[in-house]
């Protein structure tokens, strides 16, 4: 039923990205770097068609000089790979064995079998540390389970972990903890014979409804002492005079609160200092981007990655003077980094991209910007490929905030056309990234012939604790207005947008969002959620990890002492003020957000007479992973938005045939 009459065929050499290139081309997956910076082992993963939902992968040793392969894995691929301090041996886990690598001869020696459910190795003078993982056997013939704690709904949590150590030599196994709770390594000290680890107990107490023991052990009688409960702690490194530790502002009675009379966001990572006597000190309180994992340096300067905006760069952090330098790599988001430690100017490696610029790796050493290139996604996999450009548009909110954005451009784009655009956001509390490829493939969109506004609103880390902080306790308050705003600053400074031809998506958090944000305007004209929450008390209360997202997004509010909050921003007591057309799409695996979610607004909005579909994708979680079903699900999303915003129903019609052409 096509109205076009006639059908012009030109060869062009270069083709717009495809939806098989985002997903299947050759990606590092993993660097870890020997200390003396001499050796790489390098891991990569791609899909092939023929494979279907089976990757390929590779893992190889590399001469770092030369990027010459000296050994090769595909088959019994080493996991939790770490190298010995002299960097001659490399020990790690394959086919249910701790097995031993020595680049001098490349033999491999089997130091200890029958290791299943073994990760997290390290090296602790001649032996190796890791934490070795009994599954809980239930009983088969029960028909019932009695919950022990709100924890119980995750499938693992009866499992138990706990530390051991292994001696190459002799392939003698030790215990080290023994508790009924898991016990997690974070690092040791060989000169002190000592370890962290952490433990998490239930308890409920205060938000976010969990507490992380921090304790020492001593090796030489597996004495334990308790350094401390905190309600917020991500991680810990040992240094020589002190300690390294990473968690929210709140940390230590908010010792890392930049302003007290503003409210913050427990997922803003902060640098601690912890010395010798137990005094703890803020180290990046004046430093807005949110801090995420540390590597310490043989000097005891750290490598840290941190969420920086939209972007995820790597500081260094020079201890001697408490100063945080960016490490110019030359890319927007680190997909994966290894720094070689007991190098006096350490060498780092590193693999990332750019909004739209494929994946490369480089080798640079620490204190300079020249790289060495040692891979290439852009010539592997988009040699011949054309993208479309990217720019950066910022606007100033009514608040007087200034609120990030970036624009993605069809590749064949031409001003004095009319464009159908599609807005994305996340609008809880992460960024959305400037990754070249992913789960929302915003390079793919603009090649289909749409202008693409990525907006970040209030709440997200990155942009300082004021910002984050206006995540907890709003649930949309602040971020709607963003969104709403900044689209209307989009479409008045994109006059090549049609205003009547805009749709808006976003997923969990951001998919929340896509139902609030029908409640509150009518600017789009469709609108798609995946595995958003339509009724945040349903979520609070069943999701997995709901009661403890809650406990910071909704931080000291219930549905007993608030149910304003739980109702009036629940999208579905407000379904009737819906006019939109919205695709829900949710994974009827989600533990994350149950896809009742969406099934509570499908059920609202048929009743209600409203246009909406729900699509869901079969024995899918929270994130649609696997090849095909990754294809179809973005194949359903762009077909919605080609009918809504294209007036083309073909291929959504095409995907579920039963629905009516209008």
């Amino acid at each position: 039923k096509s109205k076009v009459d006639n059908l012009d065929f030109t060869s062009q050499k270069t083709q717009r990205v495809s939806a098989d290139q985002l997903f299947d081309s050759k990606v590092i997956s993993g660097l870890t770097l020997s200390p003396n910076g001499k050796y790489l082992l390098q891991s990569t993963i791609e899909y092939q068609a023929s494979q279907g939902d089976t990757p390929i992968q590779v893992t190889e040793l590399r001469k770092l000089s030369d990027n010459s392969v000296m050994y090769r894995w595909q088959d019994n691929r080493p996991s939790s790979a770490v190298w010995s301090s002299d960097s001659s041996q490399l020990v790690f886990v394959a086919n249910k064995q701790i097995q031993l690598f020595n680049v001098a001869d490349l033999s491999i020696n089997v130091v200890a079998t029958d290791m299943d459910n073994v990760s997290g190795l390290q090296w602790l003078g001649n032996t190796v540390l890791f934490s070795w993982e009994k599954p809980f056997k239930a009983d088969e013939k029960a028909t019932s389970k009695r919950f022990q704690a709100l924890e119980d709904r995750w499938s693992y949590w009866r499992n138990n972990s706990q530390l051991y150590q292994v001696d190459v030599a002799s392939g003698f196994i030790r215990q080290l903890t023994y508790n009924k709770v898991s016990s997690s390594l974070l690092d040791s000290n060989a000169d002190k014979g000592k370890l962290l680890l952490t433990r998490s107990p239930v308890d409920y107490a205060q938000p976010a409804h969990g507490v992380t023991q921090l304790i020492e052990l001593t090796l030489a009688d597996l004495s334990e002492t308790m350094i401390g409960e905190y309600r917020s702690f991500n991680s810990a490194l040992y240094a020589d005079d002190g300690m390294y530790i990473t968690a929210g502002p709140r940390f230590m009675d908010g010792t890392g609160i930049q302003d007290p009379n503003l409210e913050v966001n427990d997922y803003d990572g902060q640098l601690y200092w912890r010395d010798a006597k137990g005094n703890v000190s803020a180290l990046s309180k004046a430093f807005d981007p949110s801090i995420g994992s540390i590597t310490k340096l043989e000097n005891d300067d750290l490598i840290v990655t941190v969420t920086e905006g939209d972007r995820t760069p790597l500081y260094l952090f020079d201890k001697s003077k408490t100063r945080f330098n960016r490490i110019d790599t030359g890319v927007d988001m680190i997909d994966g980094f290894s720094v070689a430690i007991e190098q006096s100017t350490p060498t780092l490696v590193f693999a990332g991209t750019s909004a739209t610029a494929p994946q490369k790796a480089y080798k640079m050493k620490v204190n300079s910007s020249r790289k060495q290139l040692l891979f290439d996604s852009q010539q592997l996999s988009y040699a011949n490929t054309r993208l479309g450009k990217i720019e950066d548009f910022d606007f100033t909110n009514t608040h007087g905030h200034n609120i990030d954005g970036r624009v993605y451009l069809p590749a064949d784009f031409d001003a004095s056309k009319k464009y159908p655009a599609l807005v994305y956001y996340y609008g809880g509390t992460s960024p959305v990234g400037r990754h070249f490829t992913g789960r929302w493939p915003f390079n793919l969109w603009a090649a289909q012939g749409y202008v693409v506004y990525v907006v970040q609103p209030n709440g997200a880390t990155g942009y300082g604790q004021a910002f984050s902080g206006r995540h907890v306790n709003a649930w949309g308050k602040y971020s709607a207005d963003d969104i709403i705003e900044g689209t209307k600053a989009f479409l008045n400074a994109y006059p090549s947008v049609d205003a009547k031809r805009v749709g808006n998506m976003g997923a969990s958090y951001g998919g929340f969002m896509t139902m609030y944000l029908a409640t509150k305007t009518d600017i789009f004209a469709a609108s798609m959620s995946h595995a958003g929450i339509s009724n945040l008390s349903s979520y609070w209360g069943h999701g997995w990890w709901g009661y403890g997202y809650s406990g910071v997004a909704s931080r000291g509010s219930f549905p007993w002492n608030n149910p304003e909050l739980y109702v009036e921003q629940s999208p579905l007591y407000h379904a009737d003020k819906i006019t939109t057309p919205l695709l829900l799409i949710h994974g009827n695996a989600d533990t994350n957000v149950p896809v009742g979610e969406s099934h509570y607004m499908y059920t609202a909005l048929k009743l209600l007479g409203k246009e909406v579909e729900l699509v869901e994708f079969n024995d899918q979680d929270h994130h649609i992973n696997s090849r095909q079903a990754r294809f179809d699900w973005w194949n359903t999303t762009m077909a919605w938005f080609d009918m809504k915003l294209k007036d083309e129903p073909q291929w959504w019609n095409s995907i579920y045939p039963e629905t009516k052409e209008e």
